[in-house]
């Protein structure tokens, strides 16, 4: 072999060579260039391969089998039979999946009732009476939902929600769909037990569907008001009813609702976000360079509970249900414009139907008692007696009814037992009518009422009461006294059936005994006593001393009440003029010296206070009554 063809051998590298490792190092870097750009050509080839046998599987396996029934008739009637078994697999699963679905779909609905801008059943504060105040209140916050631009363009953030507490049948569905309907937006209500479910998490579900119908018509007509009926129901406190570490906390004491809450309470955190189109709107929005236009659309979350103190704290933090308005009772000037405003959608008789009368007769009354009373109950009886209007003895029977029930006589009672009742009614009427002289006695029965009631006094005050002074309050423990005692002094043995008033007596004085009326507080742990006898001497004191009065009071005037009896007995209900014409024309100055009597008796007792304000105005009737005495009077105009 030439010394030409011999092969060519690498050089040797040496730490002291002239450069030849870096020659090596740039020849490997050559070779290797190829190589990494083979493997990740390879590994891109296989990963697509991959991807491909991913998603097209079933394709491949289809074709193969395609091919191999082509090639043996037998695989053919195997991969149909295959297929068959798969086809009917599959319409189960999904008829198992659409009935599941259906069946979820159907219990997580709410009874929601939708009134939309126009419908007929849309009310405006115009149908809302006898609460001015309150109309002018919240009028503010409605203003901001009919005209949203102009607060946007300020930087304004809408309120989230509103909270109306009040008793039961003061109006606080009627405001909140006068609201929506004052502002021209649509208005959603539930009750608050309607997200309960037989299932654990359908309270989410049902809240989550509550929420995206109230979202839909927002964005349809620009504002809606989501209102929960008896929000108490799914909004109690979580800490339980009865405090923090107490055994009615958590699960219990929330009833099995803190899922509806809990999703509440996060809806109206994020009430402001965008919903999915929007936000696929904004996107192609900012890519086309355009402005992304404001969210022009508002959910108003209203709730209404008559149990405030049990709702959960969470619920009424700054920027969920922080505005809080107290659905209040409504006064005498209210009641007169709600009673007008339901007389003006009944056919009545204006000359019969005294307004005034109604109004003094329905003391602390709700527009729901009122509206039952006149619209239902008062036209029911006047058709029933064959009359096409509503004379005042409706409105007035009606009115009974609603605040002591139907009447339900008993037809066949012993004259002893009937008697017995009959004094135990003359003894409050009289009682009521000289120991509380600014009160007038509306009816007195012996006619048995469906709440049980054997017989009723109904009295009602002339003015308005806020505030009661301890006269009053002493005196009304009297009248509940009276009843009992005159059945002993008339008849001279006790009777049952007076087992209601004593309890009444007995809860006032111990309340004044508590708040320490009598001197030093009571002990907190008397109140909770359920015997008749006083554990403190003040109070039993107290209590002997009005027994004696009310029993020196009947024998008194023992003449009226036998007259009472006797009227009771023969027509078993007296108005009020009957009963005034009983008791005398100058029963009225003989009530004044009763009230100062019972006066005396707290003095003696040394539990009343006379004022200055008091002996002043004491002063001014005292003369006044002792210049009418020494005015001369003029016989011929007395004949």
């Amino acid at each position: 072999m030439s010394k030409e063809d011999a092969p060519i051998e690498a050089p040797l590298t040496t730490e002291s060579g002239d450069g030849s490792a870096d020659s090596r190092s740039a020849g490997e870097q050559l070779w290797s260039r190829p190589v990494r750009m083979l493997v990740s050509r390879r590994k891109q080839i296989l990963e697509m391969s991959l991807s491909i046998l991913r998603r097209f599987w079933f394709l491949i396996l289809a074709g193969i089998m395609a091919v191999w029934a082509s090639a043996d008739p037998s695989v053919l009637n195997l991969v149909l039979l295959a297929l068959g078994f798969i086809g009917r697999l599959l319409f189960a699963v999904l008829f198992m999946v659409v009935q599941f679905g259906a069946l979820f779909w159907f219990i997580s609905r709410t009874r929601v009732e939708t009134i939309k801008p126009g419908d007929p059943k849309q009310v405006t504060f115009d149908d809302y009476w006898g609460q001015p105040e309150l109309v002018k209140l919240v009028r503010q916050w409605i203003t901001l939902l009919g005209d949203r631009d102009k607060f946007v363009q300020m930087g304004g953030r809408f309120i989230n929600g509103m909270m109306l507490f009040g008793s039961p049948g003061t109006g606080k569905t009627l405001l909140a769909k006068a609201m929506a309907g004052e502002a021209g937006v649509a208005f959603m209500s539930v009750e608050g037990s309607g997200f309960r479910g037989m299932f654990w998490g359908m309270d989410t579900l049902r809240m989550m569907t509550f929420v995206r119908k109230a979202r839909k018509l927002a964005r349809e007509f620009g504002a809606c008001i989501a209102y929960i009926d008896e929000i108490d129901a799914v909004a109690m406190s979580r800490s339980g009813v009865m405090g923090e570490n107490q055994m009615m906390g958590g699960t219990m004491g929330g009833m099995g609702m803190n899922g509806a809450l809990t999703r509440l309470l996060y809806e109206m955190d994020g009430i402001d976000e965008h919903s999915r189109w929007e936000k696929l709107r904004n996107k192609l929005m900012r890519l086309m360079g355009k402005p992304v236009r404001q969210r022009d659309w508002h959910v108003l979350f209203m709730g209404s509970t008559n149990r405030p103190d049990v709702l959960d704290p969470a619920l009424l933090r700054p920027g969920r249900f922080d505005q809080i308005i107290q659905v209040d009772r409504p006064d005498r000037v209210g009641r007169r414009e709600i009673i007008r405003g339901y007389l003006s959608k009944i056919k009545h008789d204006p000359e019969s139907v005294d307004v005034e009368a109604i109004v003094a007769d329905t003391p602390k009354a709700t527009p729901a008692q009122i509206m039952t009373a006149i619209t239902k109950n008062s036209v029911h009886r006047a058709l029933f007696k064959g009359r096409d209007l509503v004379m005042q003895e409706d409105i007035d029977q009606a009115i009974q009814e609603q605040l002591v029930g139907m009447a339900n006589p008993i037809r066949e009672m012993d004259p002893l037992q009937m008697r017995q009742i009959a004094y135990h009614e003359a003894g409050h009427a009289v009682v009521q009518h000289y120991a509380m002289p600014d009160q007038r006695i509306s009816r007195v029965s012996i006619v048995r009422r469906s709440k049980g009631a054997m017989g009723y006094v109904l009295p009602v005050d002339t003015t308005e009461v806020y505030m009661q002074p301890l006269r009053r309050i002493a005196a009304d423990i009297m009248v509940a006294l009276a009843g009992h005692i005159c059945v002993k002094v008339f008849m001279g043995e006790f009777w049952t059936g007076a087992y209601s008033d004593y309890q009444k007596a007995r809860n006032q004085l111990r309340e004044l005994a508590v708040l320490g009326f009598f001197g030093p507080p009571v002990s907190e742990l008397w109140r909770d006593t359920k015997e008749l006898r006083f554990s403190d001497e003040r109070v039993e004191k107290v209590w002997v001393a009005l027994e004696n009065q009310v029993e020196a009071m009947l024998t008194k005037h023992a003449d009226e009440v036998e007259a009472l009896v006797e009227a009771l007995l023969e027509t078993q209900d007296l108005s009020n003029e009957e009963v005034l014409k009983l008791l005398g024309v100058n029963s009225l100055q003989i009530a004044k010296e009763e009230g100062r009597e019972i006066e005396s008796v707290l003095e003696q007792l040394g539990t009343s206070v006379q004022g200055l304000e008091h002996k002043r105005r004491q002063a001014r009737i005292d003369a006044a009554t002792a210049a009418a005495d020494d005015e001369p009077h003029d016989s011929a105009a007395l004949e």
